[in-house]
C-alpha cells in the first residue's frame, strides 16, 4: 500500500497529470531528465563504435595476417621451406574436425617502385588458396575490379611474376591492373655478402580489406616466385591454420595440429601474436567508455541537485502529508520514486535515440564529413578567393589512414542492459540524500513558519 501511495507522490511530485504546475524544482528534474538522454547518445555511439573498430581490425588481423594457429619451422631445424607445402596439404586434408583449411605462407620486405614513386611493403608470398579463404570464406578482402578472380580466388593467374597489391599503397605508386612495377629486395651471396635484386611484376589487380593500414603494406606474389624471390634469412616461413572457429577450441586444435605436423614446428595461436595491439585496442576502448560514463555521471548528478530543490520546495506539503498520517518511509520512498522516473523517462529518450544513431553511425559521419567540407569550401573561398578553385584534401572525422573505412555496427544486449541497469541504478542513488532529508522533515516547525 505504501509503494502504491509513494508512487502517486512521486507523479505528482514531477508535476505529471492533469493541471499540475511547472515550478522551478521540476524544471530541473525535467531537465535532468533531458540531460541523461543526451549523455546516453554518446555513450552508447562511442559503445558501437569502438566494439565495431576493435573486432573488424581485430577480424583483419586474425583472417588476413597469420591466421588462426601459425606453424614456424624452428631455426633450428635445418630443413628447407620446400616442405612447408606438403606439411600444410597434410593439415588441410586431414579431415579433422575443427581444422578447415591450411597453406603455407612466407612473408619479408621488399620496396615496391612505380611510375609516382616507391614504397616499402610487406612481401607476402602465398599460395592459389589463400585467396579462397580471405575472399571466398570471410569476405574480408575485396579485389578491385570485381571480376572472376574474385570469385575463383584467381588460381588461373597468379602465377610466374604476377602480383596482387594493396589498393591504398598501389595508389600512392600510381599503379593501375595490367601496369608493370619493379620489386626491390636483397639476396645473400655465398660469402655472406648481401646486394640488391630487382624484380619486375604485372600488378594483376588491387586488394582491399577496408583498412587502409593493412592495404598500404601488403604486396601477394606467388608461393613458388617467393621461395626463390625473398632471402631466407630476413624472411619468415611459417604455416597458416585456419579453424572453423578462432574464438573457441583453439587449444585443442592447437594439439591436433601439433600431431599432424613433423618435428621441428613452433605453433603460435592468433592471441599470443597478436597480444600487444589487442591489449592496445582493449586499453583504448576503456578510456572512450571512462569518458562516456563521466558525461552520463555528470548528468545524472543534477538529479539530485534537482531533487534537493524540490525537497525544499514541497515541504509545505510534505509536512501535511505527515500530519495526516503519512510515514517518513512513505515520503523517502517516494522521492526514490521521482528519481528512479526521471532516471526512467531519460532512458526511454536516449536508449532508443542512442541506438538509432548508432546503427545510422556510418551514414551519420558521411553526413557530417559532407557538411564540414562544403563549410570548409565555403571558409576558404571567401578567406582566399585565389584558392577557392584549388582542390583541397578532405576532412574525415575519422581518418581511414588509422581506422576502417566502414564500420562494423553490431548491438551487443547485454551491453545495452548494463548501460540501462547503470543509468538506473545512478538515478535511485542520488536520490537517497534527498530522499532522506526529506522523509526527517518536521511537520510542527514547518506548519509553525507557513
Amino acid at each position: 500500500m505504501n509503494a502504491a501511495v509513494a508512487f502517486r507522490l512521486a507523479l505528482a511530485w514531477l508535476g505529471v497529470g492533469p493541471s499540475r504546475g511547472l515550478s522551478n524544482a521540476r524544471r530541473s528534474l525535467h531537465g535532468a531528465l533531458l540531460g541523461i538522454a543526451v549523455s546516453l547518445i554518446p555513450l552508447l555511439v562511442i559503445l558501437v563504435v569502438a566494439d565495431g573498430m576493435i573486432s573488424g581490425i581485430s577480424l583483419r588481423m586474425i583472417e588476413l595476417s597469420r591466421s588462426h594457429i601459425s606453424a614456424v619451422p624452428d631455426p633450428r631445424w635445418k630443413d628447407s621451406s620446400g616442405s612447408l607445402p606438403e606439411a600444410a596439404a597434410r593439415i588441410a586434408s586431414s579431415g579433422v574436425s575443427g581444422i578447415t583449411d591450411a597453406w603455407p605462407e612466407i612473408q619479408g620486405t621488399g620496396i615496391a617502385v612505380g611510375p609516382a614513386g616507391r614504397s616499402g611493403g610487406q612481401i607476402r608470398a602465398v599460395p592459389d588458396n589463400f585467396f579462397r579463404a580471405a575472399v571466398r570464406d570471410t569476405g574480408l578482402l575485396r579485389f578491385s575490379s570485381g571480376t572472376k578472380a574474385e570469385e575463383q580466388g584467381a588460381e588461373n593467374a597468379f602465377t610466374g611474376r604476377t602480383a596482387f597489391m594493396g589498393k591504398k599503397l598501389a595508389a600512392d605508386l600510381g599503379l593501375q591492373p595490367g601496369d608493370v612495377f619493379r620489386l626491390l629486395t636483397v639476396r645473400t651471396l655465398p660469402g655472406g655478402r648481401t646486394v640488391p635484386r630487382l624484380t619486375p611484376f604485372t600488378l594483376l589487380d588491387t586488394v582491399s580489406s577496408g583498412y587502409q593500414e593493412m592495404d598500404g603494406l601488403w604486396i601477394f606474389i606467388p608461393f613458388e616466385t617467393g621461395s626463390g624471390l625473398l632471402d631466407a634469412n630476413s624472411a619468415s616461413a611459417f604455416i597458416s591454420v585456419r579453424t572453423d572457429d578462432p574464438f573457441s577450441g583453439l587449444q585443442e586444435n592447437l594439439r591436433t595440429v601439433s600431431r599432424l605436423l613433423p618435428p621441428g614446428f613452433l605453433l603460435y595461436t592468433w592471441e599470443t601474436l597478436n597480444r600487444p595491439q589487442l591489449h592496445s585496442f582493449e586499453t583504448v576502448r576503456t578510456l572512450l567508455l571512462f569518458v562516456g560514463v563521466m558525461i552520463l555521471l555528470v548528468a545524472v548528478v543534477n538529479i539530485s541537485s534537482a531533487m534537493v530543490m524540490l525537497v525544499l520546495e514541497r515541504r509545505p506539503e510534505i509536512a501535511v502529508l505527515k500530519s495526516t498520517g503519512a510515514s517518513p518511509a512513505c515520503i523517502r520512498l517516494s522521492f526514490l520514486f521521482a528519481g528512479f522516473l526521471t532516471g526512467l523517462g531519460g532512458l526511454l529518450i536516449g536508449l532508443p535515440a542512442g541506438i538509432f544513431c548508432s546503427i545510422q553511425i556510418n551514414d551519420l559521419f558521411r553526413f557530417l564529413e559532407r557538411v564540414i567540407n562544403i563549410g570548409a569550401g565555403f571558409f576558404r573561398a571567401f578567406t582566399d578567393p585565389a584558392a577557392a578553385g584549388l582542390l583541397e584534401e578532405e576532412i574525415h572525422l575519422l581518418d581511414p589512414a588509422f581506422y576502417l573505412e566502414t564500420i562494423p555496427v553490431a548491438l551487443d544486449g547485454r551491453a545495452l542492459f548494463r548501460v540501462s541497469s547503470g543509468t538506473l541504478l545512478l538515478s535511485v542513488l542520488f536520490s537517497l540524500l534527498p530522499a532522506w532529508k526529506a522523509g526527517r522533515e518536521k511537520p510542527a516547525e514547518i506548519l509553525r513558519k507557513v
